[in-house]
C-alpha cells in the first residue's frame, strides 16, 4: 500500500489505459441477442430415388451407423430411412474435438458411399449448426411461375449477399433447382428395339471423366485430351446405337433433352402471396447490428433491378430483436447505477459516494477487457452478468471508503489513515472477492447448451468483480489520501450524508439495544432463528418449477403434419386454408406466413423433426397491444385441433433459452419394425385417454400406401427375363434414372432420364414394354409388356424406420395441458406400467423434460457443493479455523430461504436462473459475514471481552453492510419492475436471498459466533 500511495500517479495513468483499452473492446466487441450456443451435431443426407424404407436402411443407413459407431466422440446415432431418403444425426460427447470428429465422419462417409448403387446421389454432410440467422427476407408475386422466372436475380443476390465482410451464406427456400431431363418416348423405343438402359449407359460413358494420360514426342510433355461434350444441347446428337436399316441412332430419335425445373421441396406464401425465402447467415462472433447495416444498404441498392411484378418484404432482423433487448437492459443498467448512488448518498459524504459511484463505470469497462479472450460476446446475459455485478462492485469500494473514513475520525493522519484503513480490509475484500468468484466461476462449468447459454453471466460477472476489487485497493485509497492531505485541516471529519443522523441512530439502537439481548441469551436467539428458517424453506414445495420461460415475443409457430401419402401441393392448399380459418375469426393477427414442406428457416428455434412433402409450418404474428404469444396458443390450439382432425398440430413459441425437451419422453427399441409400432400405439393412446392430455406424437408415421408389384417368376424364367431389367423399367417410368451431373466448369446441372408412359398419374405397365432375348438362332426378340409378367396389389406398409445407435427405435413425445400438475404423475406411471408388458426382446427408455431437469439439478448440487467447498476453503485459510468457516457458512442457509420466500411471494417460478441464482447467493451473503466476524476477532484481541467485542463490531460495521446489501438490492430492482420473464427470477432470488440473509445475519450470526465461543471455551463466562 505504501508503494501504490508513494506512486499514485503512475497508478492513476495506468488505470487511464485500461479505461481506455475497455472502451476500444466495447466499440469492438460484437453484440446479439443470445449468445451463440455451440450445437455439437453433424447430419448426413442421403437420396436414394425410388428406394423403399427397408431398401434405404438396409443399403445407406446401416452401413453408415456401422463406420459411425467406431468413431471416438461420438455420442449418439440417430438416423431415419424414409421413402427414398436417409437422414443419419450424428451428437458429439462434450469433451469431443469438434473439428477432428468431423474430418473422421467426412472420411467415413466417402469411403462408405462408395459401395452404394449407382443411382444413389452422393451424400451431404452438414457440420455448421453454429450459424447466426442475421436477416430473413421476402421476395413476393402473384405467381410462383413469375419467382421462378427471376432465377439469375436470385443468384445475384445470392452472391452479393455473400460477398459482404462476415456472411457465411445465403439460404433460399421455394425456388426449385434445376435439372437437365432426358425424356424417352416409349414407342420409338419399342420401335427401334432399344432399352432406357442402353441409353443410361451411353450417357454415362460420354458424362465420365476424360482423363487418359500423358505422351512425351520430341523432348516435350503433351497431356492427351479427348474431346467430350462442352454443351449440353450437343447431347441430343449424341450416338446410342443404329437403327434398324444401319443408320446412326441419336438420342433426338427416341426422345428429347431439356432444361427443366425439378420438383419443388417448399411452397411459401408470405401475407398471402408466393414467395421465395431469403435467410441470411453469419459468419461467428460477427457485430449483428454493424452487418446489418451493410445488408440494408446492400438489399435495397439489389431491389431497384427487380421487376416491377416482383416485391422484397423485410421478414426478420435479429438487430432489431438486439436493439429492443438493449434498449431494455441499458435502461435498467442506467436505473440500476443512479439508485446505487442514491443509495450511497443517504450514508456517505457525497464526495465519498460520487468518488465510489466513479469506481462503477470504471470497473465495468476494464472488466470487459478480457471478454473477446474468453469467447464472450455483449449479449442480454452477459449484460445481466454486469448489472448484477453492479451492486456487489461496489461493496469493496464503499468497505474500503468507509474504513479509511473512520480512521481519520480516530484522528490519524492522512498518510497514516489511509494505509491502516486500507489494511485493515484487504485480507477481508481480497477473500471476500475470492469468494465471489469461486461462488460464480464453477457455473462455467455446466455442460451441453445449458451452459452455452449462461456462460457469459458469471463470465462477465467475475471480470468485472475483479476490476472492482483492483478500483477499491487502488483508486479509491489514493483519492482518498490526496484530498485528506490537501484539506490540511485538524477537525476529523465526521461521518456524514443526506441520511447521516438515520444512520448514527441505527448505529446506537443495534449496538446499544438489539445486540446487549441477543448477546444475553444467544441459544434462544440462534435456534429459534434457525427453526423458523427452516418451516419458510419448506415454501419451496408450493413454488413451480419452469425450466426457461417463453419469450415476449410476437410469434407463435403452427407446426403441422397430415398422413404421409399427402402431396406438397395439398398440404399448401391445407395450410392456407388454416391461415384464413385464424384471420377470419381473429382480429388480433398482424401477418402470417406458410412454409409447406421442409418448414421456416431455422429463426425462431421450432423447426420441424421429421419433414416432407405432408409436413408444413405456419408463423403468426400477433398483436401484442391486444394480447401474448402464449394466451394465443391456448386460445386457438384447441379449435385448431377441432377444426383440421386430420391434422397433428402443435403451436409454441420463442423460448428465452435452449430448446426444451417434451414433458415426458419415451423411446421403444426392437428388432421388428411392426411390432415395434403396435407398441408404440398402444402406448400412445394410453397416454392419450388421460384429461389432462394434450398432445401425443411418434417420430414415424402409421402405414402408408404403397402399390405392390408382384412378379411372375415362371413366365420370366421362360422369357429370360431379370428382376433388374424389369426394375430399371419401372424405375425409368416412375422416379427417373439418375446420371452423374453435367458439368463443363460453368454449369452444373443434374441429369435424370425418365421414360414416357403415356400416364402422367402413375405407372402404366401396359405401355411399358421390354424385349425379351430370342428363343432361336438369330430370332427377333419378343417384345411384351409389363402387365403380361406383372400383377399391381394396393397395400400399406411402413413410411420410415427411425434407429438410435444403430437399433430400430420409436420415440414417443408427450405434452400436458398448460397448468396441468397431473399430466406428468399419471403419464410417467402409465409408461411404468408399460414397462412391465414389453414382450421379450423390447426394452424402453424414459427421458423428457423431467430427465433434463434431474440432471440439471444433479449437475447444480455437485457446483453448489463445490462452491461451498471453495468458500470454505478460503474462510479456513483466512481464520486458521475449522470452526469459523462453518459459522460464516451457515448464512447461505439464510440466503436460500430468504430467496425461497421471495419467489413465493413475487409468484415466480424455480427456473434455471432462478436456481443459479440462489447457487451464486453463496459467495455474496458470506462477505457481510466475513467482515463483521474479522471485526469481532480484532476487537477481541484488544478489549479481551468478547462481549464488547460483538456490540463494537456491531457498530462500526452495521452501516457498510446495510449500504453494501441495499446497493445490491437496488441494482436489481430495475430488472424486477421491467418484468423480463428470463431475468425477473434471478433477480427476485437474489434481491430476497440478500435482504433476509442480511437481516437474519445482523443477528443469528452474532448469536451463533458466541455459541461456538462457548463451545470452544467449556463453561467459561461469556463476559
Amino acid at each position: 500500500m505504501n508503494w501504490v500511495l508513494k506512486y499514485r500517479k503512475i497508478v492513476w495513468i495506468f488505470i487511464l489505459l485500461l479505461i481506455f483499452t475497455g472502451i476500444f473492446t466495447y466499440a469492438q466487441l460484437p453484440k446479439r441477442e443470445i449468445p451463440e450456443i455451440n450445437v455439437n451435431v453433424a447430419t448426413i443426407s442421403t437420396v436414394y430415388p425410388g428406394a423403399t424404407p427397408k431398401e434405404v436402411e438396409s443399403t445407406i443407413t446401416n452401413p453408415f451407423e456401422n463406420d459411425m459407431e467406431d468413431i471416438a466422440g461420438i455420442d449418439t446415432v440417430e438416423s431415419v430411412s424414409s421413402t427414398g431418403f436417409s437422414s443419419v444425426t450424428l451428437t458429439l460427447s462434450g469433451d469431443a474435438d469438434r473439428q477432428t470428429v468431423f474430418s473422421k465422419v467426412r472420411q467415413a462417409v466417402s469411403d462408405v458411399s462408395r459401395s452404394f448403387p449407382d443411382n444413389v446421389q452422393d451424400p451431404s454432410v452438414q457440420t455448421d449448426f453454429r450459424m447466426s440467422a442475421v436477416a430473413s427476407y421476402h421476395l413476393t408475386a402473384e405467381e410462383f411461375n413469375d419467382l421462378y422466372n427471376i432465377r439469375d436475380t436470385v443468384q445475384k443476390w445470392k452472391e452479393s449477399l455473400t460477398d459482404i465482410g462476415g456472411i457465411d451464406q445465403v439460404q433460399v427456400k421455394g425456388l426449385p433447382e434445376q435439372q437437365l431431363l432426358i425424356e424417352l418416348d416409349s414407342d420409338s423405343l419399342n420401335q427401334q428395339g432399344v432399352s432406357p438402359f442402353q441409353i443410361t449407359q451411353t450417357l454415362r460413358e460420354e458424362l465420365s471423366p476424360g482423363a487418359i494420360g500423358t505422351t512425351e514426342e520430341e523432348g516435350k510433355q503433351y497431356q492427351l485430351l479427348l474431346q467430350k461434350t462442352e454443351n449440353w444441347e450437343q447431347l441430343k446428337s449424341l450416338a446410342i446405337g443404329k437403327k434398324q436399316n444401319g443408320d446412326p441412332l441419336f438420342l433426338n430419335d427416341v426422345g428429347s433433352i431439356s432444361l427443366t425445373l425439378k420438383e419443388t421441396e417448399d411452397l411459401i406464401t408470405y401475407k398471402g402471396k408466393p414467395s421465395l425465402s431469403f435467410t441470411i447467415l453469419a459468419n461467428e462472433g460477427q457485430n449483428i447490428s454493424a452487418l446489418q447495416d451493410t445488408i440494408t444498404e446492400e438489399v435495397n441498392t439489389l431491389s431497384k433491378d427487380l421487376p416491377s411484378n416482383i416485391d422484397v418484404d423485410r421478414f426478420y432482423t435479429q438487430s432489431t430483436i438486439i436493439e429492443e433487448v438493449f434498449t431494455s437492459l441499458i435502461t435498467s443498467f442506467a436505473i440500476s447505477v443512479v439508485a446505487v448512488l442514491i443509495i450511497m448518498l443517504f450514508g456517505l459524504p457525497i464526495s465519498s459516494a460520487i468518488l465510489v459511484a466513479i469506481a462503477i463505470p470504471i470497473s465495468v469497462i476494464i472488466g470487459l477487457i478480457p471478454l473477446p479472450y474468453v469467447g464472450v460476446d455483449l449479449n442480454q446475459i452477459s449484460i445481466i452478468g454486469i448489472i448484477i455485478a453492479i451492486g456487489i462492485l461496489v461493496d469493496d469500494a464503499i468497505v474500503v471508503n468507509d474504513n479509511i473514513q473512520r480512521r481519520f475520525q480516530m484522528g490519524d493522519s492522512a498518510w497514516q489513515g489511509t494505509i491502516q484503513g486500507v489494511k485493515e480490509v484487504r485480507v477481508s475484500i481480497i477473500t471476500s472477492t475470492l469468494m465471489i468468484i469461486f461462488s460464480f466461476f464453477p457455473l462455467t462449468f455446466i455442460s451441453g447448451s445449458n451452459g452455452d447459454f449462461i456462460r457469459a453471466l458469471p463470465t462477465t460477472l467475475i471480470t468485472t468483480i475483479i476490476a472492482s476489487t483492483i478500483m477499491a485497493l487502488t483508486l479509491v485509497p489514493t483519492v482518498q489520501y490526496v484530498r485528506r492531505k490537501r484539506k490540511d485541516q485538524e477537525e476529523a471529519p465526521k461521518k456524514v450524508g443526506i441520511l447521516g443522523s438515520f444512520f448514527n441512530w441505527i448505529e446506537d439502537a443495534y449496538a446499544n439495544r438489539v445486540l446487549p439481548r441477543v448477546t444475553k441469551r444467544p441459544f434462544i436467539f440462534g435456534f429459534s432463528g434457525l427453526l423458523a428458517c427452516v418451516l419458510l424453506a419448506l415454501l419451496v414445495t408450493r413454488i413451480p418449477f419452469e425450466f426457461f420461460p417463453e419469450a415476449d415475443r410476437q410469434e407463435v409457430t403452427i407446426s403441422v403434419s397430415y398422413p404421409q401419402e399427402t402431396t406438397l401441393d395439398n398440404t399448401q392448399n391445407q395450410l392456407n386454408d388454416m391461415e384464413q380459418f385464424l384471420k377470419e375469426n381473429s382480429n388480433k393477427i398482424d401477418e402470417t406466413a406458410v412454409f409447406a414442406g421442409s418448414g421456416m428457416p431455422n429463426l425462431f428455434s421450432s423447426g420441424l423433426q421429421q419433414s416432407g412433402e405432408y409436413t408444413g409450418q405456419v408463423l403468426v404474428r400477433v398483436d401484442k397491444s391486444e394480447t401474448s404469444a402464449s394466451e394465443f396458443i391456448n386460445e386457438w390450439e384447441g379449435p385448431l385441433r377441432e377444426e383440421y382432425p386430420e391434422a397433428e398440430i402443435f403451436l409454441e413459441t420463442i423460448v428465452s433459452g435452449p430448446p426444451p425437451s417434451a414433458p415426458v419422453e419415451v423411446k421403444i427399441q426392437g428388432s421388428e419394425i411392426d411390432e415395434l409400432l403396435s407398441l408404440s400405439n398402444d402406448l400412445k393412446e394410453k397416454i392419450k385417454s388421460l384429461e389432462s392430455t394434450e398432445l401425443v406424437t411418434l417420430n414415424m408415421n402409421n402405414e402408408q400406401p404403397y402399390i405392390e408389384y408382384n412378379l411372375d417368376r415362371e413366365r420370366m424364367a421362360d422369357l429370360n427375363l431379370s428382376v433388374d431389367q424389369v426394375s430399371s423399367q419401372i424405375q425409368s417410368a416412375s422416379a427417373g434414372i439418375p446420371l452423374p451431373a453435367f458439368d463443363n466448369g460453368v454449369e452444373n446441372y443434374s441429369m435424370k432420364v425418365l421414360l414416357d408412359d403415356g400416364d402422367d398419374a402413375g405407372v402404366n405397365l401396359s405401355n411399358l414394354q421390354i424385349a425379351a432375348p430370342s428363343t432361336g438362332e438369330n430370332g427377333p426378340p419378343e417384345i411384351i409388356t409389363l402387365n403380361e409378367i406383372i400383377t399391381e396389389e394396393k397395400t400399406e406398409k411402413i413410411g420410415s424406420i427411425p434407429h438410435i445407435d444403430g437399433e430400430r427405435t420409436i420415440t414417443l413425445k408427450a405434452y400436458g395441458e398448460e397448468g396441468s400438475n397431473r399430466f406428468q404423475d399419471d403419464a410417467n406411471q402409465i409408461v411404468s406400467d408399460f414397462e412391465e408388458t414389453l414382450p421379450s426382446g423390447y426394452s424402453f427408455t424414459q427421458s423428457g423434460q423431467a430427465s433434463a431437469q434431474q440432471e440439471f439439478f444433479i449437475e447444480v448440487s455437485k457446483l453448489f457443493v463445490i462452491i461451498l467447498f471453495l468458500i470454505y476453503l478460503v474462510i479456513a485459510i483466512q481464520f486458521n479455523s475449522l470452526l469459523m468457516p462453518l459459522l460464516i457458512t451457515s448464512t447461505v442457509f439464510l440466503a436460500v430461504t430468504g430467496a425461497i420466500i421471495g419467489l413465493f411471494i413475487f409468484n415466480q417460478p424455480l427456473s434455471f436462473l432462478a436456481v443459479l441464482g440462489i447457487v451464486s447467493l453463496s459467495g455474496i451473503v458470506v462477505r457481510n459475514s466475513v467482515i463483521l466476524v474479522e471485526f469481532i476477532e480484532q476487537n477481541y484481541r484488544v478489549s479481551q471481552s468478547i462481549i464488547e467485542a460483538v456490540i463494537e463490531a456491531g457498530r462500526a460495521r452495521i452501516r457498510p453492510i446495510i449500504l453494501t446489501t441495499l446497493t445490491s438490492i437496488a441494482a436489481l430492482v430495475p430488472i424486477i419492475v421491467s418484468g423480463d420473464v428470463l431475468f425477473r427470477p434471478l433477480a427476485v432470488s437474489i434481491v430476497a436471498g440478500l435482504a433476509f440473509s442480511t437481516l437474519l445475519t445482523l443477528l443469528l450470526l452474532p448469536a451463533f459466533y458466541l455459541i461456538l465461543y462457548r463451545i470452544r471455551n467449556g463453561k467459561k463466562s461469556l463476559s
